[in-house]
């Protein structure tokens, strides 16, 4: 690993009398926000440099180490959701909240009680009943924004109550989904859903004092995707329905999980089938539930503000481990266990939990390792599919990195829901984004690392996971084996098929002279793969700003090599 300027500018690959492959990893640790490092790589054989040492397929540590479309419908699996317009609303509702100065709700932490104002005494929910109707207000405005001062009542119908959650239809989708669908679901929720979103993320605070969370089918939501669009809404949850409705009336003060609707006329958006509701709606909780729970840890159980809201990265990125951790605890799987596709492929029950749990966590982990160095990672804008991709894979190895090991966890393998729970929080002070990551990681670990250390062995993993023995556990992933799992998704038609990490290649070879120009954003990685077939002269890598001049310090850069072969 280099990490200062001179080290980093030129540096050597020793020659060898043998076949060798090599990860090249050009990182940065910067965390701007949209930062972005124009960046001229060239590699060139037999020049003269600082020499990284050879030590075998171990990280390299020599003298400058420091301390609806697009769609996959093959096999049925779903659309992908229109993530961009998600976490707009998102940014919508915050933004609304802090324009209107809104509190958030409380709750009595002994009872879990409302502790209402004088003016909404005798307005708390008792537990509903099957076929009870109840007034859920939507504060979804005309041009699809979310406002505090415009609603829209909806006399939803009560379909199940069960032990975690009550699912209420919207009128104007009644009898698309019949009472065996809703009680099935109902049923998977509580058994699977419900316990692992609670280890991993935390328990609701029951604002509304029915003890249950509503999970609300409406065609609110289907209106939510504007016409011609890339993709489709399917879901949300808004912290609107956090507040204290003194400051914002469409809020619901009631913990709700906003769901997509049948329409196969398409009425109030685009067509959505029956079918394709039913097969997203397991997946599509657990993804909201910890959207809600995350929130109410910090801003209604922890008695922080809608400013303490986490960054939509990493919220973004735990509400995927979520539907992950979900698909395991279906069918008694765990983390750690070094799984491909085939484990899931050889029955029926792994094929349905795979696409409605995990399969468009890897298309957007496909989306991701495409283009590596030009995912907006710690911003919202940009490809977000590929920002989805980046928050999920690094926390998928964060918590294979860090989660503690040994049994007690709700999943077998890992009692990696510790470290979640962290998250979760963000501690005393409702820390969120990176400074959330590092302080979670010291509380369970004890370890106190930098960022620029933790990128450093994440961003090493995707290129060298499963690669051979040697290779250090920290840069690889133990629940997936990552190139094994794509290889047998594209076998089986599922995704489109081969290993999304292409790294650039550069042949370690008599008279190599290769350049390549590139944006390094905030927080990414560019890849590159030097390979020889046999003898081979040593190569000099030299790292500059496309100037020529050395990189930024403010790039914070790093180089990460690791011999694969």
């Amino acid at each position: 690993m280099l990490s200062d300027v001179p080290s980093i500018r030129a540096f050597e690959i020793a020659g060898g009398p043998d076949a060798r492959e090599y990860q090249v990893i050009v990182m940065s640790a910067g965390q701007t926000v949209d930062g972005l490092t124009p960046i001229r790589f060239r590699a060139q054989s037999a020049a003269s440099a600082n020499v990284v040492s050879d030590e075998g397929g171990r990280l390299v540590s020599g003298e400058f180490s420091t301390s609806e479309p697009p769609a996959s419908d093959v096999l049925g699996f779903h659309r992908r959701p229109d993530g961009d317009r998600h976490l707009e609303l998102q940014m919508m509702a915050l933004d609304e909240l802090r324009r209107v100065g809104a509190r958030p709700a409380k709750t009595s932490r002994a009872t879990g009680a409302r502790d209402l104002r004088p003016s909404l005494a005798g307005l708390g929910a008792a537990v509903p009943s099957v076929n009870d109707v109840v007034r859920i207000t939507s504060a979804v405005a005309p041009g699809g924004s979310l406002s505090c001062s415009v609603s829209t009542p909806i006399d939803g119908v009560v379909k199940t109550v069960g032990q975690n959650f009550v699912i209420v239809e919207d009128p104007a989708a009644a009898g698309l989904l019949s009472a065996a669908d809703y009680q099935d679901l109902d049923a998977e929720l509580d058994d699977f859903v419900a316990p692992v979103d609670h280890s991993y993320f935390g328990n609701p605070a029951d604002l509304d004092g029915n003890g249950r969370t509503i999970a609300f089918f409406t065609r609110q939501v289907n209106r939510l995707t504007p016409p011609g669009s890339q993709g489709i809404v399917i879901g949300f949850f808004t912290n609107v329905d956090l507040a204290d409705p003194v400051d914002c009336p469409s809020g619901n003060e009631a913990e709700i999980i906003w769901l997509i609707a049948p329409d196969p006329d398409g009425e109030v958006g685009p067509p959505v089938s029956t079918a394709f509701v039913k097969q997203i709606a397991r997946g599509l909780v657990a993804h909201e539930f910890q959207h809600l729970l995350n929130a109410q840890q910090r801003v209604t159980l922890g008695n922080g503000t809608f400013a303490d809201t986490e960054d939509s990265w990493l919220n973004e990125g735990m509400s995927h481990i979520a539907e992950e951790v979900s698909g395991f605890h279906r069918i008694g799987l765990g983390p750690r266990a070094n799984r491909g596709y085939a484990e899931f492929g050889a029955s029926q029950a792994g094929i349905d939990v795979f696409g409605d749990f995990h399969v468009s966590n890897f298309a957007n982990v496909e989306t991701y390792l495409s283009a590596p160095n030009s995912v907006g990672a710690l911003t919202v804008a940009g490809a977000d599919f590929g920002t989805r991709g980046y928050g999920y894979t690094f926390l998928r190895w964060l918590g294979d990195r860090y989660g503690p090991s040994g049994s007690g966890g709700i999943l077998p393998g890992s009692n990696e829901d510790m470290l979640f729970r962290e998250l979760s929080t963000g501690g005393p002070t409702h820390l969120f984004g990176i400074p959330n990551v590092l302080r979670a990681i010291n509380v369970v670990s004890g370890e106190s690392p930098t960022w620029d250390d933790v990128l450093s062995e994440y961003f090493a993993a995707p290129a060298s996971d499963d690669a051979g023995t040697g290779v250090p556990p920290e840069v690889q992933f133990s629940t997936w084996d990552l190139p094994r799992l794509y290889q047998e998704l594209g076998a089986a038609g599922v995704l489109s098929g081969g290993y999304p990490l292409s790294p650039s290649g550069v042949a370690m070879g008599t008279g190599t002279s290769a350049t390549n120009n590139f944006d390094l954003l905030s927080s990414t990685a560019k890849y590159f793969r030097f390979s020889a077939t046999g003898a081979h002269p040593s190569m000099t890598v030299e790292l500059t700003a496309s100037s020529g001049a050395n990189v930024p310090n403010g790039a914070r850069a790093r180089v990460i090599v690791v011999r694969t072969r």
